[in-house]
């Protein structure tokens, strides 16, 4: 399907509902389970009991209208359960455009009588505003203020423990993967590292966390930029963090995230080091912080986190914008957490061209058959983003009548 054909179908629907004089509202909504397909093969991290392996899953829902125009998104991490079939329920019947408060076509927070709701299960902030960008012929990052940079950086987050899983190669396998990541556009890689907490024995693998990424210097040279993920696995080894720290400070590493679970008093220790010893690596965290008022212990009254990390999925994008906003206040910037979901990367491309703190995304790269997207563009490290209402996406109903429609839970 061309450019021309795909914006014809997302928005011929979206023309006539504006042209309407009645209210839409909201007839039902669907959830099903969709699956995802990494790039490649990827290993496993610091926490992992297996390998990712070539796909995920993902609960697709679908908010279906009166008039034709259809929002599409994903679920958090979580899978629809009684208790949010009962409360996602209110929506049915209730019209799209009053769910959230809109002044000058944007989207400034959620109304009152939905806060409850949303506040619970900001996931669905996904689905809405794509269906609200329908309704209002906008693109999601015209709903979030408005675009402040025309491309966005990514990185790529796909980069596990290849070492361990193929070791005939050891660590030229994850040299082989960031060869290729890096041919193939991308100028930022994050590598796991962790792997004494369960893959190797504890020394020995520190010891490998270290080699990989002195490799990946050697490998992709100055320009490319290193970031590192503990996965929390260097809990209850902060001495350990610090030579790690020690061994990695000539490398121009970008960011270390996650070297252990969030601890105000260990990030306050750790940065003391840090500013003592000159060392200028971004530290970033805070993907398991569900809500921007987890943040201020690290924002306030010191800068404790550069990076700040929560879920784009499981903040949801009004949740992230906040976050951002708190964060900007102190310096810090935000790149959302995305794992396992492609819609989960286009969400952090909308809210990325739209605030000015949020200056990337984390690409997984991975695809999804029941999905089609128009307008996502990328070149050399940057991706245009979708410029068509909402996402930018639509349901392959083909695939979806094919993978999905038999596991398909409605609330009408």
């Amino acid at each position: 399907m061309n450019r021309r054909t795909f914006l014809t179908s997302i928005s011929a629907a979206a023309a006539a509902a504006a042209d309407h004089t009645e209210p839409v509202r909201i007839t039902k909504i669907a959830f099903a389970t969709i699956e995802g397909r990494f790039h490649r093969f990827v290993a496993m991290n610091a926490y992992d009991k297996a390998p990712k392996g070539h796909t995920y899953t993902n609960t697709l829902v679908r908010i279906f209208t009166d008039q034709g125009v259809e929002g599409a998104g994903v679920m958090d991490y979580s899978t629809p359960d009684a208790a949010f079939l009962k409360a996602v329920r209110q929506l049915v019947g209730a019209n799209p455009l009053s769910v959230y408060s809109l002044k000058d076509g944007r989207i400034t927070g959620r109304s009152q009588a939905f806060k409850a709701l949303l506040s619970t299960y900001p996931h669905l902030d996904g689905p809405l505003f794509d269906l609200i960008g329908k309704l209002t012929k906008k693109p999601c990052y015209e709903l979030l203020g408005g675009p402040i940079r025309d491309r966005v950086e990514v990185y790529d987050g796909t980069l596990y423990f290849s070492d361990i899983w193929f070791r005939d190669r050891g660590v030229r396998a994850v040299m082989e993967e960031s060869e290729e990541a890096a041919k193939s556009g991308y100028r930022g890689l994050k590598y796991k590292i962790g792997r004494g907490n369960k893959w190797m024995e504890k020394e020995a693998g520190k010891a490998r966390d270290l080699e990989v990424l002195v490799a990946a210097r050697k490998t992709l040279g100055p320009d490319i930029k290193i970031l590192a993920d503990g996965n929390n696995g260097y809990q209850d080894d902060f001495e350990g963090v610090w030579r790690l720290i020690e061994g990695v400070k000539n490398l121009n590493m970008y960011w270390l995230e996650e070297m252990f679970p969030e601890d105000v008093a260990l990030y306050g220790k750790l940065k003391d080091r840090m500013e003592k010893a000159n060392i200028k690596i971004l530290l970033a965290d805070g993907e398991n912080l569900s809500d921007p008022v987890k943040f201020a212990p690290y924002l306030k009254p010191r800068r404790l986190m550069d990076v700040l990390q929560m879920d784009i999925r499981r903040g949801g994008f009004l949740k992230n914008l906040e976050m951002a906003r708190v964060g900007e206040e102190v310096g810090a910037i935000s790149v959302p957490h995305n794992w396992g979901s492609q819609v989960g990367m286009f969400m952090g491309l909308h809210i990325a061209k739209a605030a000015r703190s949020i200056p990337g995304a984390e690409d997984d790269r991975s695809t999804c058959d029941v999905l089609h997207a128009e307008g996502y563009d990328f070149r050399n490290g940057y991706y245009t983003v979708s410029s068509a209402p909402g996402l930018g996406i639509r349901v392959d109903e083909a695939v979806y009548r094919m993978k999905c429609k038999d596991r398909e839970t409605v609330v009408s």
